[in-house]
């Protein structure tokens, strides 16, 4: 019989210490895994939205904030500009696209996104996530495509009619357009991104239900978003090159009455700020689990080497070197550890599951289940070391056991 056979049958001898020892393993493994899945997954969809477009140009306030909500549709937008603004961008030599974003209602807490239809036709680099599931593009004002999520969670169908409320999140106190129903023409495909929880709709659609409230309100159109002065929440601009964006960006920052703000430096920041540390403090955490785990480990074996004084004795007076004793508890570690990443591999895959669900409701983003990459095998192997180093008291204590005073003694 070898090695790795018997210490496979010495470890379930004590069925509930090694499946209580299994288990602390795999929570901590569990953790990590999660941890580092979540953390490269979502950094890696930020940033593939955020490269779509090179810029942001819109009111002056929080950068962050502009991208957030006029990219990810998270946040609430930091004001509407003259739409001449935008004019002048679709002029500039440098830019290859522009599109305006007008905002400011909501249906049932998923935000009314106006702008163009050459939008629609827009695929960032080769993805394509306004492509159509059914129906066809907005061709004119009041009519709507609707993301996958929306759609869904709606229960709206080709030819539905909807009203929006005044604001971009769910009140019971919001206004309602009901003038100004929206019919909805298409339903884009699930895309794994922001779209899925937006209502995409013609910008004159915004100007026609926002000109009409400030005409209810303020009948010299003083403060108005009518016909002759249109106002934009954004524009999203892409240019001639990624490398004109800090030039392009400071141009627009110092020379015009708005801001500009690069997508993806603005995510990055927010990565290294925020979440850097909250990923450095849950993995710290995962790691102080596994060291638990690896004391358990070695708690385990050396009570269990104690327990089997005898058996080892008998085994050396049988022909085994002091060197094969060492080696079997050592075996018996790496089996501990092993069962224990694999089961933690399980649980980390089923707390992704549980937080992608979440993370396409709230940004619409799907993370994909736990794949090996280069800090995970990392991780795994940090684990199994820390496993085998606990493994290596007990296996010295069995190295250095004396078989005739065990054989007498017991």
């Amino acid at each position: 019989m070898s090695l790795w056979s018997i210490a496979w049958r010495y470890l379930w001898n004590r069925k509930l210490t090694t499946a209580l020892t299994i288990l602390s393993v795999a929570l901590g493994v569990g953790m990590i895994s999660a941890v580092l899945t979540l953390r490269e997954e979502t950094q890696r969809r930020f940033e593939e939205e955020g490269q779509a477009f090179d810029i942001v140009v819109g009111s002056k306030g929080n950068p962050l904030q502009l991208v957030l909500s006029t990219v990810y549709f998270m946040d609430a937008p930091t004001g509407n500009m003259d739409y001449s603004i935008f004019e002048s961008l679709k002029e500039h030599e440098d830019v290859t696209h522009a599109f305006p974003i007008a905002m400011g209602d909501s249906y049932k807490g998923y935000r009314i996104v106006g702008s163009s239809p050459e939008l629609m036709d827009f695929a960032p680099g080769g993805r394509s996530p306004y492509t159509l599931a059914e129906g066809r593009y907005f061709e004119k004002s009041q009519e709507a495509v609707l993301g996958a999520q929306v759609a869904r969670d709606s229960g709206l169908k080709i030819g539905d009619t909807f009203v929006g409320t005044h604001g971009l999140v769910q009140s019971a106190f919001a206004e309602v357009h009901d003038d100004f129903p929206y019919t909805v023409v298409g339903i884009l495909n699930l895309s794994g991104s922001p779209n899925d929880r937006a209502i995409f709709c013609d910008i004159q659609s915004v100007w026609d239900v926002h000109s009409h409230c400030d005409a209810d309100h303020d009948h010299d159109h003083e403060h108005g978003h009518d016909h002759d002065h249109p106002e934009v929440t954004a524009v999203l601009v892409k240019l001639a090159s990624p490398a004109l964006r800090f030039e392009f960006k400071d141009h627009i920052n110092k020379r015009s009455n708005a801001m500009a703000a690069i997508p993806i430096m603005e995510i990055q920041k927010l990565y290294e700020q925020l979440l850097g540390t909250a990923k450095l403090v849950l993995l710290a955490i995962g790691y102080l689990v596994v060291a638990i785990s690896s004391l358990s480990i070695l708690i385990g074996l050396y009570m269990a080497i104690l327990q089997r004084r005898r058996d080892l004795a008998i085994m050396r007076a049988l022909g085994a070197t002091r060197g094969e004793i060492f080696g079997a508890v050592i075996i018996e570690a790496f089996w501990v550890t092993l069962l224990g990443i694999i089961a933690g591999w399980f649980m980390g895959a089923v707390t992704c599951a549980v937080l992608n669900h979440f993370l396409v409701t709230r940004i619409g983003f799907h993370v994909p289940a736990i794949h090996m990459t280069a800090d995970l095998v990392s991780a795994y192997s940090a684990v199994m070391l820390m496993g085998l180093i606990a493994g290596i008291l007990p296996a010295w204590q069995a190295y250095r056991s004396d078989v005739a005073r065990d054989l007498s003694e017991l």
